[in-house]
């Protein structure tokens, strides 16, 4: 049996997603069912396996970032002064390996997909297409050198170095509205943005879409704050006294907002200060634009005019 998807079969990431601009044609047959399985929503293994087969992957070293600390010890025959510096050195990320897809049909895929066009086409059908790239992390090494000197009143003096290795990773993922009953409507869909203005250059507002494949890749430093993966950063309007609207740029007149990860179980939240105060309530409005609001009041007076919903969001790592 044969059908046209239009809206309806991209099942992604643990989300029913509508295809956008899909006019593609599926054919459920057994391959797909293999996938899709039973459960409303396909596994998230078994996406991520169609990512691998279908997309390119990209190898990112590290971000990481080489201290050197130097101590002068200066003695006489009654008192020991020391001194210490610490002198950052600029942040060093290494070239991007990339690689084609591994082309591998999974094992438990090859009885009911016996060809890879048959895999392909059954990966097309739950949302994830050619053309992506999925990004594997590898942690690079930094040298980190403690010299210390000792100079004695008698003239002699005696240098030791010492090295040792550190390493800080930079972690890569997609934001997704976690999929609970709570977040409505909008649970499963993907952060990306939408162009606003009446002319070019267009701000790059926040916004959300059930298309995987406009998502975007965002990084937490080791600090666990986010910017984009070009390093972009997140800023508001500082007009509003009751919310605030979210940008991905540095926008000139615009204040900075601070969205970090939690390390523990992948959520992701925002704040920002503005006219009304600090704004931190992470909403998406009735056409999946973003608003920050300072308080639940500001989002019940909006309700009859734009439907904001709070919506919890969490990392998906690539």
């Amino acid at each position: 049996m044969r059908f046209f998807v239009g809206a309806l079969i991209a099942l992604v990431a643990g989300t029913a997603v509508a295809q956008d601009n899909c006019n593609c044609e599926c054919k459920v047959d057994s391959c797909f069912q293999a996938l899709a399985g039973t459960s409303p929503f396909p596994a998230e293994a078994t996406v991520a396996d169609c990512r691998s087969f279908m997309w390119t992957v990209v190898t990112v070293a590290a971000e990481t970032v080489t201290t050197t600390e130097i101590t002068t010890a200066t003695a006489t025959s009654t008192s020991i002064d020391t001194k210490w510096t610490t002198i950052t050195v600029t942040t060093v990320s290494a070239n991007l390996l990339k690689r084609q897809a591994n082309g591998g049909v999974p094992d438990y895929a090859t009885d009911a997909c016996p060809q890879p066009t048959d895999y392909s086409s059954a990966c097309k059908c739950l949302g994830v297409t050619e053309g992506g790239t999925s990004y594997h992390h590898v942690a690079t090494t930094d040298t980190v050198t403690t010299t210390s000197t000792v100079t004695t009143t008698e003239g002699y003096s005696t240098t030791t170095t010492a090295t040792e290795s550190a390493a800080a990773t930079d972690y890569y993922f997609m934001i997704q509205v976690d999929n609970i009953a709570e977040n409505g409507q909008w649970q499963g869909r993907y952060m990306y943005t939408e162009p606003e203005g009446a002319s070019a250059p267009f701000l790059k507002r926040v916004a959300f879409t059930t298309n995987i494949n406009q998502a975007l890749i965002f990084r937490a430093r080791p600090n666990n704050t986010i910017v984009q993966d070009d390093g972009t950063p997140f800023t508001g309007e500082a007009i509003d006294t009751k919310s605030e609207q979210l940008y991905l740029e540095d926008v000139g007149g615009y204040v900075p907002y601070t969205c970090t990860l939690n390390p523990t179980d992948k959520t992701v939240g925002c704040t920002g200060s503005g006219t009304g105060g600090t704004y931190s309530l992470f909403t998406i409005r009735n056409n999946g634009q973003v608003l920050m609001y300072k308080n639940t009041a500001g989002i019940t007076a909006d309700q009859s005019s734009l439907g904001p919903v709070q919506v919890v969001l969490k990392a998906i790592s690539i």
